[in-house]
C-alpha cells in the first residue's frame, strides 16, 4: 500500500490542507506543536474512523467550527482509491457522519461502518476488527505511538503477552482456555444436579417391583368379580324393562280414560257452539234484509269538484299575494319620491360642489316627484280594487267548498253502511260454513270415542303383579350394588397404583437418562480438563514459542544497529521482556540512558511489525512504516544508525515524524510545518 496525497479541512490546527506524500523516505518536520502528529491521527481517521479512547471527535475536530473532513488517496495492489470521512460537531459531542470512498472512477455514498469495512476489505485485514475500538494490526505494523512500545516494555508480564497475542492472533487460544474453564464449571454444577437427581434411582425401581405384585393380585380379584356384575346387571335390566312395561301400560290405560273425558267435554262444546251459530244466522239474517230496504246510491264526481275548488282557491290566493307584493313595492317608490321632494324643497347648496341651487331646478324636481306620487296613487287604487275582487271570488269558491264536503260526509256515511252490509253477508255465509262444520266435528268426536272405548278394552292389566315385579328388581338390584360396590373398590385402590407405576416407570426413565447424562458430563468433563485445555495451551505456547524466535533474532538485530557497543546486549526472556546484559551481568531497563530505552523501543517496534506482516502474509500494508518521534534522546550517532536501520528494513514508503534537523540528510523527502496563530501550513 502507499499514501498519495492527504487533504484536511478544519482537523486541529490545519483549516485547509493538502499533503502529498511521494514514495520512499519521508520526513514530517517541524517543532514542538507544530501538527505533525495530527497528520497521522488523521490517517488513522480515515481508514478507522473513530475509537473509543483511542481518537475522539473532540480530539480531531478544529475549535470553533461545526464540520471537518479528512480526504485520503492511497494505492493497494496498483489500484488507487479514495476515502473522505466527515465530523459534524453537536449540542453535546462530536460525532462521524456519511463519508465516501472511490474505486475505479466509482463513488460511493457509505456510513462511517461501511466506509471501516471497506477498508478492511481492501487492506485484507480480518473482519472482526469492525466491532473493535482499535486495529492492533495496523497499530503494531503500521503506526505506533512510541509511547506506547515503551508502555508494553514496561508493563506487567500479562498485560504484555495479553497485547501480544492479540497482535500474534493467538488470544483464541486463551480465550478458548477461559470459556473452557467456564464450560467445565457448568459441566460440575451438572454433575451435581445429575448426581443429586439419581441418588433415589435404586430405590424406585425397588417401589416399583412391589406395586407391580400389588396390581397383579388386585387385577385378579378383579378379573374374577367382572363376570359376576355383568350378569346381575343384565338381570336388573331385565325386570326394569318388565317393570316399566307394565308401567307404561298403567299409563296408557290412564290416558286413556282421559281422552275419553276430554272427548265428552268437548262433544259438549261443539253442541253449544252449535245452538250459538243458528241464533247467530237468525240475528245477521234479519240485519241484512234491514240494510238491504235503504238507499244506498253514491252520488259521482263529489271528490273531483272538491280538488278542482281548492286548485281555483290556491291561484287566487298566489294572485292576491302578488297584487300585495306590487301594492307594497308601489307604496316604498312613492315614500321615496316623497323623502326627494322634502329634501330638494329645503336645500339651497349643492352638497357635492356647494353652489347654490336654483328655484327653477328644484321646482323641476319637484314637480317630478308630484307627478309621480300621483301616478303611484292611481296604480295602488287599482290593484286595490283588484284584490277586493279576487277576495270576493274566494269567498265565493270557499262556500262552495262547504256545500261539497258536508255531500262528501254524507257518501262517506252511506260507503260505510254499504261496507257493513257487505261484511254482515260475508259474516252469515263464513259462519254458516262453520255451522256445517261443527255438525261434521261432533260426528268425528262420537266416532272417537267408540274407537278409545274398544282400545280400552283390549288393554287389560293385573294391579297384583306391579307388587312383585318390584320386590324382585329391588332384590336382584341389591345384589347388583354390593358386587359393583366391591368391584369399585378395588378399581379405586388399582387406580392409583396403575397412575403410581405410571409415574414411577416416567421418573425411573427420567433418572436413567440423567444417570446417562451424568455419564456423558464426567466423560466430557474428563476430556475437556485431561486433553483440551492442555491441547490449547500446547498450541499457544508452540506458536508462541515459533514467533518468540524469529522475533528475539529481529531484536537483537536492530537493537545491535542502533547501539554500537558490544558490552551493551539486548534479548527477550521466554515473557517477550526486554532482558538486558552489560558486560556479562543482568541490569534493569530502567538504568538505561534515554537513548538506550529509545533504541530498545524502536528495536521492539520494527521486529513486531516483521513478525506480524511475516505471520499474516495477504496483509496490504506491509509497504508502509509510520515513525513517530523515534528518536527521543538519539546521540549524533545513533541518528547516523537509524540511515543504516532504515535502509537494513527496505520498506518502499516510510513517514518519519520529528523535529530533529539530522534526519533530513538521509530521507528521501521533506515536509516542514509551520504553525503561527493556530493554523498550520506546509512551507
Amino acid at each position: 500500500m502507499k499514501i498519495n496525497k492527504v487533504t484536511l479541512e478544519n482537523i486541529r490546527s490545519y483549516v485547509h490542507q493538502e499533503i502529498i506524500f511521494p514514495e520512499g523516505s519521508l520526513l514530517l518536520w517541524g517543532n514542538i506543536g507544530s501538527g505533525k502528529s495530527t497528520i497521522l491521527l488523521a490517517i488513522d481517521f480515515a481508514f478507522f474512523g473513530l475509537q473509543r479512547g483511542n481518537l475522539t471527535g473532540a480530539s480531531l475536530l478544529r475549535n470553533g467550527a461545526t464540520t471537518g473532513t479528512v480526504e485520503m488517496s492511497f494505492e493497494v495492489d496498483g489500484k488507487e482509491y479514495i476515502i473522505k470521512r466527515t465530523l459534524k460537531r453537536g449540542k453535546s459531542s462530536v460525532t462521524q457522519d456519511a463519508g465516501y470512498i472511490i474505486n475505479a472512477g466509482i463513488k460511493k455514498e457509505k456510513t462511517a461502518v461501511e466506509l471501516k469495512q471497506a477498508i478492511l476489505d481492501i487492506l485484507n485485514y480480518p473482519k472482526d476488527l469492525l466491532t473493535k475500538n482499535k486495529s492492533l494490526i495496523y497499530r503494531y505494523t503500521v503506526y505506533t505511538p512510541q509511547e506506547e512500545i515503551k508502555n508494553i516494555l514496561l508493563g506487567s508480564k500479562e498485560e504484555r503477552l495479553d497485547t501480544l497475542r492479540k497482535v500474534f492472533g493467538v488470544d483464541k487460544y486463551k480465550r478458548v482456555r477461559d470459556n473452557a474453564k467456564t464450560v467445565t464449571m457448568r459441566l460440575k454444577e451438572l454433575k451435581k444436579l445429575f448426581e443429586g437427581a439419581t441418588i433415589d434411582l435404586t430405590d424406585k425401581i425397588m417401589e416399583k417391583e412391589f406395586k407391580e405384585k400389588e396390581k397383579i393380585e388386585l387385577e385378579k380379584k378383579l378379573f374374577i368379580l367382572q363376570p359376576e356384575v355383568e350378569q346381575l346387571q343384565t338381570l336388573v335390566t331385565k325386570k326394569k324393562e318388565e317393570l316399566e312395561d307394565f308401567e307404561k301400560k298403567k299409563e296408557e290405560l290412564s290416558r286413556i280414560n282421559k281422552q275419553i273425558e276430554l272427548c265428552h267435554l268437548d262433544l259438549k262444546h261443539k253442541i253449544e257452539q252449535k245452538d250459538q251459530d243458528i241464533a247467530k244466522l237468525a240475528l245477521l239474517k234479519e240485519e241484512i234484509a234491514e240494510l238491504e230496504k235503504e238507499q244506498l246510491d253514491l252520488p259521482e264526481g263529489i271528490l273531483e269538484n272538491i280538488k278542482s275548488i281548492e286548485l281555483q282557491i290556491q291561484e287566487k290566493e298566489k294572485h292576491v299575494r302578488e297584487v300585495l307584493n306590487q301594492v307594497s313595492e308601489l307604496r316604498a317608490r312613492k315614500n321615496h319620491s316623497l323623502m326627494i321632494k322634502q329634501k330638494i324643497e329645503s336645500l339651497n347648496n349643492c352638497p357635492t360642489c356647494l353652489q347654490e341651487v336654483s328655484l327653477g331646478h328644484k321646482n323641476t324636481i319637484v314637480n317630478k316627484c308630484v307627478t309621480e306620487n300621483q301616478e303611484h296613487d292611481e296604480k295602488i287604487n287599482l290593484h286595490e280594487t283588484k284584490q277586493r275582487d279576487i277576495d270576493q271570488e274566494v269567498t265565493l269558491l270557499r262556500e262552495k267548498l262547504e256545500g261539497l264536503r258536508k255531500k262528501e260526509g254524507h257518501v262517506h256515511v252511506i260507503k260505510l253502511k254499504m261496507q257493513q252490509l257487505q261484511r254482515k253477508k260475508s259474516d252469515f255465509a263464513e259462519l254458516l260454513k262453520k255451522s256445517q262444520g261443527v255438525k261434521g266435528q261432533i260426528g268425528e268426536i262420537n266416532a272417537r270415542v267408540m274407537e278409545i272405548q274398544t282400545n280400552k278394552e283390549q288393554l287389560q292389566i293385573r294391579e297384583e303383579v306391579y307388587p312383585e315385579l318390584k320386590r324382585k328388581l329391588d332384590e336382584i338390584r341389591e345384589q347388583y350394588n354390593n358386587k359393583n360396590l366391591e368391584k369399585n373398590r378395588i378399581e379405586a385402590t388399582l387406580q392409583p397404583i396403575v397412575s403410581l407405576l405410571l409415574n414411577l416407570s416416567q421418573e425411573i426413565s427420567k433418572k436413567q437418562e440423567m444417570r446417562a447424562k451424568q455419564e456423558r458430563v464426567n466423560n466430557t468433563l474428563f476430556w475437556i480438563t485431561s486433553y483440551f485445555m492442555p491441547l490449547m495451551g500446547t498450541m499457544e505456547q508452540n506458536i508462541l514459542l515459533k514467533v518468540h524466535s524469529e522475533f528475539n533474532t529481529l531484536f537483537e538485530k536492530w537493537f545491535s544497529i542502533l547501539i554500537d557497543n558490544h558490552t551493551l546486549r539486548m534479548t527477550l526472556d521466554e515473557d517477550y521482556t526486554p532482558r538486558i546484559w552489560q558486560n556479562g551481568y543482568d541490569i534493569e531497563y530502567e538504568f538505561l540512558s534515554g537513548g538506550e530505552k529509545t533504541a530498545g523501543a524502536l528495536a521492539y517496534r520494527l521486529a513486531l511489525n516483521q513478525v506480524i506482516n511475516n505471520l499474516n502474509t495477504g496483509l496490504k500494508t506491509r509497504d508502509l512504516l509510520i515513525l513517530d518521534e523515534p528518536t527521543d534522546g538519539f546521540s549524533h550517532e545513533q541518528l547516523d544508525r537509524l540511515r543504516i536501520l532504515m535502509d537494513e528494513i527496505n520498506i518502499p514508503q516510510i513517514v518519519i515524524v520529528s523535529h530533529e534537523p539530522q534526519i533530513e540528510s538521509f530521507v528521501d523527502s521533506i515536509i516542514k510545518l509551520e504553525k503561527t496563530n493556530h493554523q498550520t501550513i506546509v512551507i
